[in-house]
């Protein structure tokens, strides 16, 4: 706290320094009032623990690791090549598609017609 100013201040994990260019956060949480900044400092933990938590997994090395399901197999064609290359992303296209195959059955053409403008 200063001038009754509540603060957020954490320390960063060793295993997560790499990711930041301190080795703590600290934050103003801009209230006098000590309900609202617990409130404000336990929801910063908990992002924070979050956005942790997604970064040591990216890193983790897991035990066949090769057997997980990475997305979609979509056909490119790279230099006249047929290549398989496989992406954790859906285009927007495949999604409508993929929405209109689920959800569209026995629906009237209206319905495809707004699916595809949208």
């Amino acid at each position: 706290m200063k001038e009754g100013i509540y603060y957020f201040t954490r320390r960063i994990p060793v295993d997560l320094r790499q990711h930041y260019s301190s080795g703590k956060i600290s934050y103003s949480l801009r209230t006098r009032s000590r309900s609202i900044a617990l409130s404000r400092a336990n929801r910063a933990v908990c992002k924070l623990d979050e956005y942790w938590y997604h970064l040591r997994t990216q890193d983790a090395e897991l035990p066949d690791k090769n057997l997980l399901r990475h997305g979609l197999t979509r056909q490119a064609h790279l230099s006249g090549e047929d290549t398989t290359v496989t992406s954790d992303v859906l285009t927007l296209s495949e999604a409508v598609l993929t929405y209109l195959r689920l959800k569209g059955q026995g629906r009237p053409e209206t319905f495809h017609r707004a699916a595809h403008r949208s």
